[in-house]
């Protein structure tokens, strides 16, 4: 009766190993997954992740994520697909490879806004210098949309598209009038810029801004 006892009991225990071992092994089999959801608004980035954190760091692992997010999301040369990328390469790096990425906006998914300051007066009265003007990256514009363009000699130009053709765009001032400033003890001119630009300059078309009807 003790020898079955015995037996019984060492049955057990190697039972009870077996079974801590299939499920140290599911839990790590099923911790390489993750569903991640991040939502920008054009200055800050929300993450919620949902996983098994099963030797996982998730809170340096979000951090670095919003870091990361905010800096692309108004990085000129980024794309919602560069961004994803990057993402996923920072959640492999904590160790995950099965990645469920969703990335939205105020604009829906898969759309990336940027912030922008309004420099100048030259789209008065549209838009006022100064103002904060939130846009979408994408070069699907049309005739008409107030864009933000890249440019060798300004940075950056917030205009009106007034003439596409081919892959050449026409940027326009809303204002046009001559404006005399005075810089250094000096009165000088200064004319509205309008240019041709390449469509790939392009970063991204005008939403949201605080003087709009």
């Amino acid at each position: 009766m003790e020898k079955n006892s015995k037996i019984i009991i060492v049955f057990s225990v190697f039972s009870i190993i077996i079974l801590l071992g299939v499920l140290g092994a599911s839990l790590y089999s099923l911790s390489d997954n993750i569903r991640m959801d991040i939502y920008l608004d054009g200055e800050n980035a929300t993450v919620k992740l949902l996983a098994i954190p099963f030797g996982k760091d998730m809170e340096s692992m979000e951090n670095e994520i919003i870091t990361y997010s905010i800096k692309e999301m108004n990085n000129v040369n980024s794309d919602i697909s560069s961004l994803k990328f990057g993402i996923m390469e920072i959640a492999r790096k904590y160790g995950f490879n099965d990645i469920n990425l969703h990335i939205s906006s105020q604009f829906g998914e898969d759309k990336l806004p940027m912030r922008v300051i309004v420099d100048g007066i030259s789209m008065f009265p549209t838009l006022l210098d100064g103002e904060e003007v939130i846009i979408e990256k994408t070069q699907n514009i049309q005739v008409g949309d107030i864009v933000v363009a890249k440019d060798p000699e300004y940075k950056l130009l917030i205009k009106r598209v007034a003439y596409i053709s081919g892959d050449k765009v026409f940027l326009s001032s809303d204002n046009n009038d001559t404006i005399t400033i005075f810089e250094n003890g000096t009165y000088y001119n200064m004319i509205a810029v309008e240019k041709w630009t390449d469509m790939s300059n392009i970063v991204g078309v005008a939403r949201v801004w605080s003087s709009m009807n």
